[in-house]
């Protein structure tokens, strides 16, 4: 007589003979259970002394060595074992982190203990009653690893469930967490808070907008920055649907060198990025990301194709200038005049004074602009006759009205005259 189990494709219409289901009968699976639990514990998690972790793998080892006797027994089918320690020790590994590969170790220790000591008492059985061996040995060797390979697949599925529920919980505190922050509702740093954020908040901190074109996180380019920076760790919230604000954190504040690193790392991300200046605590944390917004501002009223990387430090003063655009409007306008003109002769104008007045001499500004000296002499003259007035007394002025000018005519939807 002959039991058939209906498991896994490969294991399907496997043969156990009587003599076996007999001897599965005869089986201690309490004492079996601990044994194979000593051994899954030597071997894998060693590490752990735990007493609740202990206990949770003697659990789902007694209740996969107890199904898997039934089923060898002829007790149990091997489609409706559903073990609920093997699927309790799957959320306890999950939330405690260990990976799943140990979960996977841990069944093959665990079925190869199981199956030695089965070996040890089919020979022994074979030897004191003259049955065949084989007879005692493949079937029952086939159900094992039909039943293993059945029940890793559920519970490998539960641990991947809990696992991605705990990250979906811990993303979710962490966005609520930093939204927090951002309004000024959490304003002291505490050991919890570094925790829950997975970052210390003492520390230097640079925010970094990220248009990255892709709805994914750019987590493969943040690792580069951060190892470019030299930073101890980063933060991530997503800031619209396809740009990202990075926080770098820095334990000795940020130097000359790391700025130059990560300038050339952010290049290469080929992102649209704009960068806050350091700050450290929850204040720097605040206003490194508000500069960064502000870089952003400018760079989308430039046009990001000649600025694709802004550091706020670059536009500090059309970001202070531009919190109040009406009263920049009446500064441009009172300051250029007629040079505020929207069509392109004063635009030629406005570019060779700036181009002038940055460089301090006719020859670079020539060089930068491609034009011959002469051409830049000729245009300083119109714009000083256009304005009515010297141009050195009031260089500073002009230069900010200048630089102020690109970025509202880029702000303008209109083109009107600034």
């Amino acid at each position: 007589m002959a039991t058939q189990l209906h498991g896994n494709t490969q294991y399907r219409d496997v043969q156990i003979a009587d003599c076996a289901r007999d001897l599965a009968a005869l089986v201690d699976a309490e004492l079996a259970a601990q044994r194979v639990t000593d051994d899954i514990m030597a071997d894998v998690w060693p590490h752990i002394d735990d007493a609740s972790f202990h206990a949770a793998v003697h659990r789902s080892v007694a209740d996969n060595v107890k199904a898997i006797i039934d089923v060898v027994a002829g007790r149990l089918e091997l489609e409706t074992a559903a073990p609920q320690g093997a699927l309790d020790l799957a959320e306890v590994t999950a939330q405690l982190d260990v990976p799943v590969t140990e979960v996977e170790r841990a069944y093959r220790i665990g079925t190869a203990s199981l199956w030695s000591r089965w070996f040890d008492l089919a020979r022994d059985h074979a030897q004191r009653t003259g049955e065949a061996l084989a007879d005692l040995l493949s079937g029952p060797t086939l159900a094992m690893l039909g039943y293993t390979d059945r029940i890793l697949s559920s519970v490998i599925s539960r641990y991947e469930t809990i696992r991605h529920e705990l990250h979906r919980t811990r993303r979710d505190l962490r966005r609520l967490t930093l939204r927090q922050i951002m309004d000024g509702s959490i304003n002291t740093i505490t050991d919890e808070l570094n925790e829950t954020l997975e970052y210390v908040l003492s520390d230097t901190h640079l925010a970094v907008l990220l248009d990255t074109g892709a709805s994914r996180p750019p987590d493969r380019e943040i690792a580069a920055l951060r190892a470019a920076g030299d930073a101890r760790g980063t933060l991530l919230l997503q800031h619209g649907a396809q740009s990202w604000i990075v926080w770098l954190g820095f334990r000795n504040g940020f130097g000359t060198a790391q700025r130059s690193r990560l300038r050339r790392a952010l290049a290469e991300t080929g992102f649209t990025v704009a960068v806050g200046e350091p700050g450290a605590g929850l204040a720097g944390l605040r206003r490194t990301r508000e500069q960064a917004l502000e870089a952003a501002r400018v760079q989308r009223a430039l046009g990001a194709g000649g600025h694709q990387c802004l550091w706020a430090r670059e536009v500090r003063l059309e970001s202070l200038l531009l919190n109040d655009e009406e009263r920049a409007r009446e500064f441009v306008a009172e300051e250029l005049g007629q040079l505020a003109a929207p069509d392109q002769q004063a635009q030629r104008l406005r570019e060779t004074l700036l181009a002038w007045l940055a460089t301090g001499s006719h020859v670079s500004a020539a060089a930068i602009l491609g034009v011959h000296e002469n051409t830049v002499r000729n245009r300083i003259r119109t714009a000083e006759e256009l304005l009515g007035t010297p141009l050195l007394p009031r260089r500073t002025e002009l230069q900010v009205a200048l630089r102020l000018g690109s970025v509202l005519s880029a702000l303008d939807p209109d083109g009107r005259r600034l």
